[in-house]
């Protein structure tokens, strides 16, 4: 009986679905000054021309009305679903975001 109970189990188990694969990275950008952000499966890294990046670990996202929140110590990260052109170029994203770092506020696009 035991063997039974334990096959029926490893048969079940073998049946769950797969996990999801992990989302690929997040990218946004800003002009006027010029920004990049990462967002990955591990952290969220900020990042200006000649400046150190910023990175902190990857928080749990907070799905907002308009899209996702991330809040760490240093930087918080709010995407908007919402057409966004970059201003500089003819490139159009999905997302506006804005970014918070250490307090300072960058506007910008992302999403592809």
């Amino acid at each position: 009986m035991k063997k039974m109970i334990s096959l029926a189990v490893a048969v079940t188990a073998s049946c769950a679905p797969l996990p999801p694969p992990p989302a690929p990275p997040y990218h946004a950008v800003g002009t006027e000054p010029f920004w990049n952000l990462l967002i990955d499966e591990r952290d969220l890294t900020f990042t200006q021309p000649d400046a150190q990046p910023i990175r902190q670990p990857r928080p749990k996202v907070i799905i907002g009305i308009a899209g996702e929140i991330y809040q760490t110590p240093r930087i918080n990260v709010n995407i908007v679903h919402g057409r966004c052109s970059d201003g500089m170029s003819d490139r159009t994203y999905p997302d506006k975001v804005q970014v918070t770092v250490d307090g300072k506020r960058f506007n910008g696009c992302g999403g592809l």
